[in-house]
């Protein structure tokens, strides 16, 4: 597992990205609401009372906050699986706002979670925009 610790610090997020191991039959909303619950499942959170909204690109963005941590979701649409960021077209960032948990224990904790399954393709970029982690293979080209 990557030690997302050391990335960790004011400002610096976790950028997921995210995406079907099975492209067949792709559907952004239903995407976004699994992927939604997993988190939420992951954290021990109930996003209930979050809000989901649909966008102008034919995606979905979700959004939770409370007093421990603020977590956003974009769902959109499968394009044309030319690159990397492609076949990942949800991006999910969590945040924490306790003072006893870091964000990179959040990051490390919805990592595992999500690729313990083999329904996710995940991406993990830190704050510089220099992927982390990866449980598919993106190549040397960033």
């Amino acid at each position: 597992m990557p030690d997302f610790a050391q990335y960790d610090g004011y400002k610096c997020d976790f950028d997921f990205y995210v995406g079907p191991a099975q492209p067949d039959a792709f559907r952004s909303r239903e995407f976004g609401d699994r992927l939604w619950a997993d988190v939420s499942r992951i954290l021990g959170t109930s996003f209930e009372g979050g809000t989901i909204t649909p966008n102008d690109c034919d995606g979905y963005n979700y959004w939770f906050d409370n007093d421990d941590l603020s977590a956003g979701l974009y769902s959109g649409p499968l394009e044309s699986q030319s690159g990397v960021l492609d076949q990942v077209p949800a991006m999910l960032t969590v945040i924490s706002r306790s003072e006893d948990v870091a964000s990179s224990e959040l990051a490390e904790r919805i990592y595992a979670g999500l690729t313990a399954s083999d329904y996710y393709l995940v991406v993990v970029f830190a704050h510089n925009g220099m992927p982390i982690a990866a449980n598919f293979d993106i190549g040397d080209g960033w």
